[in-house]
C-alpha cells in the first residue's frame, strides 16, 4: 500500500483527529483520491443513526473493492458492526496508533493527547482548527458521543499556546478553538480555566482572529462576565455558540441538560447588549420522544425572542447505549414537520436581518478565495478575494445564511 484517502464525518474534533492521522501517515503514504487509494480511513461520527448506516454501507463497498478499510472516530466505540466491515478500527483517543489499526488491530485505548503542532499549511484556507480538550462532564440522555469521547481531559495551556503559535508561524490567520464543550475547559483540573486560556492567547503577537466553539449555557453563564471582557479584544470574533436544544424547561430536565431556558436567553441578551454587531449560534433538537407540541411551540417562541444568527436543527435520533434509546420514538412525520416549521422561522428572521447589510462597506478577513468573515464572524461570499488578507467589501446582495460582497479595497495583514 502506497496511497491513502481519508473521509471525515461529524464535528470539528473529528476534523482535528483526521489532521493527526494525515501527519502520521504522510511519513510513509501519499494522500490521494478515494478511487486511487489502496488504504481508506473513514473517520466517523456516532451522533445520528442514518449516518452510521451510510458509513457501514460505504465501508463494506470499499472492502469488497479490495481496498484496506479502517474505521476511526467515535463509531467503533458505539457499534460492534464496525469490526464486521473494516480491516481495523481505532478510537478517537488512539489516532496516533493508526499504523497498528492498518495491521488489523483494534485500537480503542484512551491515550492522553496534546494539541497538534502544525508543520505544513493548506494553501486553500487561512483557517485552522485547534482542540483544547477531549470529553465532557455532561449526562445528556440522548448523546452517544460522550460514550466515545469519555470524561473530560483538558490540554495544558502552554501546549495550546504552542499549537496556536505553530499555526500562526505558517500563515494561518483564523484559529478555531474546539472541544465538546469549551466552557468546561479546566474543570478536570479543579476550576473553570477558559478565561485564563483566552487571556494567554490574545497576548500572542500578530493580527489574527479566534473563533470560539460550542459552550453550554449553564457553565457559560458562570464565566460570562470575564468572557465578555475578553471578547473586547480585536483578536476575538464577536461570535458565541451556545446550544438551547429545547425552549421547554421540562424537556431540558428530561434530557439532563443541567440548565434552564433563561440561562440561554440571558447569555444572548448580554452578548447582544455588549456587542451590537454580534453573532449568536445555537443548536436545537426537534422531536425528542418526550417533546410535546406545547414544548415545541416554546422552542419556536424562544427563537422568535432571541433571533439567533445560526441555528443547527437536528431531528432526534435514537442511539443504542443511551438512556433515551429505551423511549418510544415519535413518528418521523412529526419530527420532519417540526424541523420544517423551525427552519422556515429561522430563515425568515435571517433574511430580514441580512438585507440590512446591503450597500454597507465592511472589512472582512478572507478565509478562502471565495469566503471572508466580518469582525463578528459573519460569512461573506466575495469575488476574487485574496486568502489571508483583509478586504474592504461592499455588500451587494444577501441570502438567509450569508452576505454577498464585492472587493473595493485590499489590505494585507
Amino acid at each position: 500500500m502506497k496511497n491513502y484517502y481519508i473521509e471525515t464525518f461529524g464535528c470539528k474534533l473529528n476534523q482535528t483527529d483526521s489532521e493527526r492521522i494525515k501527519i502520521k501517515l504522510n511519513e510513509k503514504y501519499t494522500l490521494t483520491s478515494e478511487k486511487e487509494a489502496d488504504l481508506i480511513i473513514l473517520n466517523t461520527c456516532a451522533v445520528v443513526e442514518k449516518t452510521e448506516r451510510k458509513i457501514l454501507k460505504k465501508a463494506l463497498q470499499l472492502k469488497n473493492q479490495g481496498k484496506t478499510v479502517i474505521i476511526a472516530g467515535c463509531l467503533p466505540l458505539i457499534s460492534n458492526k464496525c469490526k464486521e466491515v473494516a480491516h481495523g478500527i481505532i478510537g478517537p483517543q488512539s489516532v496516533d496508533l493508526i499504523e497498528k489499526a492498518i495491521e488489523g488491530n483494534i485500537c480503542i485505548l484512551r491515550k492522553k493527547k496534546k494539541p497538534i503542532i502544525f508543520t505544513s499549511k493548506n494553501n486553500g484556507t487561512a483557517s485552522v482548527i485547534i482542540p483544547i480538550s477531549e470529553g465532557c462532564v455532561g449526562e445528556c440522555t440522548y448523546c452517544a458521543a460522550r460514550l466515545a469521547r469519555k470524561e473530560l481531559m483538558s490540554f495544558e495551556i502552554k501546549d495550546i499556546v504552542k499549537s496556536v503559535k505553530s499555526a500562526l508561524d505558517l500563515g494561518f490567520k483564523e484559529i478555531q478553538l474546539t472541544s465538546q464543550d469549551l466552557s468546561i475547559y479546566g474543570l478536570d483540573k479543579g476550576k473553570l480555566m477558559l478565561p485564563q486560556l483566552l487571556k494567554e492567547l490574545i497576548k500572542i503577537k500578530g493580527d489574527f482572529k479566534i473563533k470560539l466553539g460550542m459552550m453550554n449555557p449553564g457553565i457559560t453563564k458562570k464565566i460570562l462576565k470575564p468572557l465578555l471582557k475578553i471578547y473586547e479584544s480585536d483578536k476575538l470574533y464577536k461570535f458565541i455558540h451556545t446550544p438551547l436544544q429545547s425552549g421547554s424547561n421540562d424537556v431540558l430536565k428530561k434530557m439532563k441538560r443541567n440548565y434552564i431556558v433563561n440561562d440561554f436567553v440571558f447569555i444572548a441578551k448580554e452578548f447582544r447588549k455588549k456587542f451590537k454587531d454580534s453573532i449568536i449560534g445555537t443548536d436545537i433538537i426537534v422531536g425528542h420522544p418526550q417533546e410535546k407540541e406545547r414544548d415545541f411551540l416554546k422552542t419556536m417562541s424562544v427563537i422568535k425572542r432571541t433571533k439567533p444568527d445560526i441555528v443547527h436543527i437536528f431531528k432526534f435520533s435514537k442511539r443504542e447505549g443511551t438512556p433515551d434509546y429505551e423511549l418510544k420514538d415519535l413518528v418521523d412525520r412529526i419530527k420532519k414537520e417540526r424541523s420544517r416549521k423551525l427552519t422556515k422561522l429561522f430563515i425568515e428572521i435571517n433574511e430580514k436581518r441580512n438585507k440590512k447589510f446591503i450597500n454597507k462597506k465592511i472589512d472582512c478577513l478572507m478565509i478562502n478565495k471565495n469566503m471572508g468573515r466580518t469582525n463578528s464572524g459573519r460569512a461573506i461570499i466575495v469575488d476574487k478575494g485574496k486568502i489571508g488578507y483583509y478586504e474592504k467589501v461592499k455588500i451587494i446582495d444577501s441570502r438567509w445564511n450569508y452576505l454577498i460582497g464585492k472587493v473595493v479595497q485590499k489590505k494585507k495583514i
